[in-house]
């Protein structure tokens, strides 16, 4: 059981990332090797790790040196790899000597990082899409850059309870909410400021409340919910990796994603109805929130005209970016997972399995094919339930055995697509999307929302002095 959750996150280093001598990348560098390592030494208890693997022997090909301290947790790789993955293929022209060593030693460090059962490899090169796609699914290894490893780093420690932020590195903050209201530009530089200029107004209780709980409450918590999402599926890439189960069909972290998917919908339809009421205070619309003719009138969506007319007399812009064809559609098909998460089936995050014809055989071909050369159970174990319960009780232990393997079989032989999956619908065509990843779509739409928001009110204070 212990293998469920894997405490160690490993990543490949190309020595390239230190190529880039610039003042801001070499902090950049030192925050990644060594103010982490000392932040990870300093946790108590010490949960968790994250180990680095760095090809020196490739360095002296490059001409470049970098200096490690003692303590940095890296592993160094001194030989080449023996067997060789060809990720990128090799050019069959000749007159291209150095464009055939950067492939090989690309194709060098990749074919390592795998067999180092590595999660990430960090690099500055722009590697193809289909090559990125290729490796994270036939090897579990992804490509990121520094900025997107920054967030997989921090996703991981916050699964552990360390709340470690690369933007302002932070010791000791015990709440995920507090780390990230410290450490957001977001949060920091727009939503802050949002707040501060409402209170200047001196809105009403109910008013003030509804801002305080959007920015310190709802935000900051659909931000640590996404970090929990993230969390479960690195967790179970890890799984898939360590297990060399890469096309894992029967992935036992996914309950945890479903849970936290299904509050994140629930948190973010919230904020959007949420954040209405908010606009209809800076504005001074004058709906009412206990009444329910009122609570008919509020919201974003296009059927919404009375209270969308009110916005376009207010800042055409603000209601031009609401009412498009982007915000629209993405609202629309938000309205759909949450409407399907609140009042009929949960979103389920499990992977979409797509039924082949070998997998849809009989369960009297799949027996011929499965026990050819063996028993449901070994005829050791069969003798002894014989023995000590009966003829009956055996028969029934071998029949659920041959369901057991008939289903694992049936299984083996589907083809997985994606990993997350729901269906909506625009007009009468069904689409089908990957709810997880969509997430930063989510994520931007919202806070482009809030900041235009927040330009609004910025001209319409300014227009009432």
């Amino acid at each position: 059981m212990w293998d469920l959750i894997h405490n160690e996150l490993k990543i490949f280093i190309d020595p390239l990332f230190f190529s880039d001598r610039s003042i801001e990348t070499i902090s950049k560098q030192v925050a990644l090797i060594n103010t982490l390592k000392d932040y990870l030494i300093k946790t108590d208890p010490a949960l968790c790790g994250v180990t680095f693997f760095f090809p020196r022997y490739i360095e002296k090909n490059l001409g470049l040196k970098r200096s490690f301290l003692p303590n940095d947790k890296v592993t160094f790789i001194d030989i080449p790899p023996t067997d060789i993955i060809e990720i990128i293929k090799m050019p069959e022209i000749d007159g291209v000597d150095t464009l055939k060593a950067m492939i090989k030693m690309h194709n060098e460090y990749v074919s390592l990082a795998i067999q180092k059962k590595c999660a990430f490899l960090l690099t500055k090169y722009e590697y193809h899409q289909e090559i990125k796609i290729n490796l994270k699914q036939n090897y579990g290894l992804e490509i990121v850059n520094l900025d997107e490893l920054h967030i997989a780093i921090e996703q991981f420690l916050q699964g552990f309870y360390n709340y470690f932020k690369f933007r302002m590195p932070i010791y000791g903050i015990k709440a995920p909410d507090i780390a990230h209201a410290m450490t957001e530009e977001f949060f920091q530089k727009v939503l802050i400021p949002f707040e501060s200029e409402i209170q200047k107004a001196n809105p009403s209780p109910e008013a003030k409340e509804r801002i305080r709980s959007f920015v310190h409450n709802r935000y900051v918590d659909i931000l640590t919910t996404i970090d929990q999402i993230g969390f479960f599926r690195l967790e179970q890439r890890i799984s898939n990796i360590e297990n060399n189960n890469l096309d894992n069909k029967k992935p036992h972290l996914h309950g945890h994603i479903r849970y936290y998917l299904n509050y994140y919908l629930l948190l973010l339809w919230g904020a959007l109805d949420h954040f209405s009421w908010i606009i209809n205070d800076i504005f001074e619309f004058g709906y009412n929130p206990d009444k329910r003719k009122d609570q008919m009138q509020v919201g974003l969506n296009n059927r919404k005209e009375e209270f969308l007319l009110k916005i376009k007399g207010v800042d055409e812009e603000l209601y031009n970016y609401i009412i498009s064809n982007d915000f629209q559609e993405w609202l629309g098909f938000f309205a759909q997972l949450r409407h399907q998460n609140a009042h009929r089936e949960m979103l389920s995050a499990s992977p979409l399995l797509i039924t082949t014809d070998e997998s849809k055989i009989s369960d009297e071909e799949i027996d011929k094919i499965i026990y050819k050369d063996r028993q449901p159970l070994e005829e050791e174990s069969a003798n002894a339930i014989r023995n000590v319960m009966g003829e009956e009780v055996l028969k029934q232990m071998e029949n659920n055995q041959r369901m057991n393997d008939r289903y694992d079989y049936r299984l083996s032989k589907l083809k997985k697509g994606l990993d997350h999956f729901a269906m909506v619908k625009k007009g009468e065509e069904h689409f089908m999307l990957d709810p997880v990843g969509r997430i930063p779509t989510d994520l931007k739409n919202l806070k482009d929302l809030v900041e235009k928001a927040s330009k609004s009110y910025n001209k319409f204070r300014d227009s009432k002095k």
